[in-house]
């Protein structure tokens, strides 16, 4: 019987020292996958390499004992990145069949991300699929379960709030902007400072419409080399603040130790643009922003703490969603799994109808060849024997459906005894078409 499992690490339970050493660039990932066929036994494979995760998601036959698939996978990524299998099996996970399906579902659903509701994992998932189909390692079972993941984390996404509201410093600051302007197309953002976040923040910025970047620094070489990176204007620092006048987003991240921008000057500012709206994201700490700034009319002042604020809003909002969103996945996974079972033992069921028909087709021919029966006679005769073999199949084969659809684990060696007692050949080809 085939068995979808699945081996990897993330940053759930491994450092980055250890997910570095498991990573796979693009040229590896299409000849692991060629090896994995080839040298492993592994019919199909998938590997997913994030920053984040690397996850091998393969199918393999487990006739031979249900944990060698997991020995197959653990052997070869200790000689693929030659790592110990005792390191392998310290930072990572395993599962098969039923929850293989489910870890899919949620890492595709961003359930299992840094950031729950994160919308880059979807893609990294079908960029991943798209390479192993192109390279041959993704076959019929596991095109049915990628595409059912992508379908799930689609449902969830339209049917949950899950990827809604901004959950970082930098994010909060855009959400912030856009509630303010309504949007920032044709915006113009002032940096001050060189802070990192500051950086990110103004990038998302840009990201979302603004179209010009004004940067000022105490250091003015500092500035021209931040300004380059966004086309932009580079200032050297002035106190009365006159590179602020056409700013309508200034973002403030130093480590001065007084504040940089205080109420008067700014209120100057303010009348030279007539009061036109200007959000002000100080970001610093200690504060480069006076908090009477706040005072100011049409000047709305945001502090680290107040981001902070709306990330921690957002992301309580988030976690209640992801418990919808936890139900959906178990509820999606339970049902492809069982179908795949069905079709999983359909193979066997078609076999054994085929035989009964069979027998009793022969048998059928033989018994009219001795008699002499009229055409209604052999019609009834010929309805009889098929009624007969319906009767026959009906118990074993409702038995056998019901033990895949209540979960039964043995349904398995039901199949295998089937197989054996009365000399199936099934071809289980057929059942990844059904």
């Amino acid at each position: 019987m085939n068995q979808i499992v699945s081996i990897g690490t993330s940053h759930h339970v491994a450092p980055i020292e250890f997910r570095e050493r498991l990573a796979f660039s693009e040229e590896q990932l299409i000849e692991s996958l060629q090896r994995l066929r080839e040298s492993y036994q592994v019919q199909e494979a998938v590997i997913l390499s994030t920053c984040n995760r690397v996850e091998l998601y393969a199918v393999a036959n487990s006739r031979r004992h249900a944990e060698a698939p997991a020995k197959m996978l653990v052997e070869f990524l200790s000689r693929y990145h030659r790592i110990g299998v005792e390191a392998l099996k310290k930072w990572s996970y395993f599962h098969h069949d039923l929850e293989t399906i489910r870890h899919l579902f949620r890492v595709t659903a961003s359930l299992d991300s840094m950031i729950v509701g994160e919308p880059q994992i979807l893609g990294q998932v079908k960029a991943a699929y798209d390479i192993s189909r192109s390279a041959g390692g993704a076959g019929t079972i596991l095109n049915r379960l990628f595409a059912k993941a992508f379908s799930v984390g689609k449902r969830i996404r339209s049917e949950t709030t899950i990827a809604t509201g901004a959950v970082s410093i930098s994010y909060a600051a855009v959400e912030l902007a856009k509630r303010i302007f309504n949007t920032l197309e044709e915006k113009t953002v002032a940096i001050i400072g060189a802070g990192e976040m500051s950086e990110l923040t103004a990038k998302h910025l840009v990201a979302n419409g603004v179209s010009k970047v004004i940067v000022a620094n105490r250091t003015y070489e500092r500035a021209v080399k931040i300004a380059q990176k966004f086309k932009g204007i580079p200032f050297a620092y002035e106190d009365d603040l006159g590179f602020l006048v056409d700013a309508d987003i200034v973002i403030s991240s130093t480590d001065a130790p007084y504040y940089l921008i205080k109420r008067k000057p700014l209120a100057d500012i303010m009348k030279k643009r007539k009061h036109r709206y200007m959000f002000l994201i100080d970001i610093a700490v200690p504060r480069d922003i006076e908090p009477d700034v706040g005072k100011i009319d049409h000047a709305f002042l945001y502090n680290i703490d107040d981001l902070e604020a709306v990330v921690a809003a957002n992301l309580k909002d988030r976690q209640q969603e992801a418990t919808r969103a936890e139900h959906i996945v178990s509820e999606e996974a339970k049902r492809f799994h069982a179908q795949l079972q069905i079709l999983e033992v359909s193979p066997t069921i078609k076999a054994l109808h085929q035989q009964f028909q069979q027998v009793a087709e022969t048998e059928l021919q033989a018994c009219l060849g001795k008699t002499e029966l009229s055409n209604k006679q052999e019609a009834a005769v010929a309805s009889m024997t098929q009624a007969i073999v319906k009767k026959l199949l009906h118990h074993p084969v409702k038995n056998l459906r019901q033990a895949v659809n209540d979960g039964d684990a043995d349904h398995g060696q039901y199949v295998h005894a089937l197989q054996e007692m009365f000399a199936l050949e099934a071809n289980e080809d057929e059942a990844s078409g059904v």
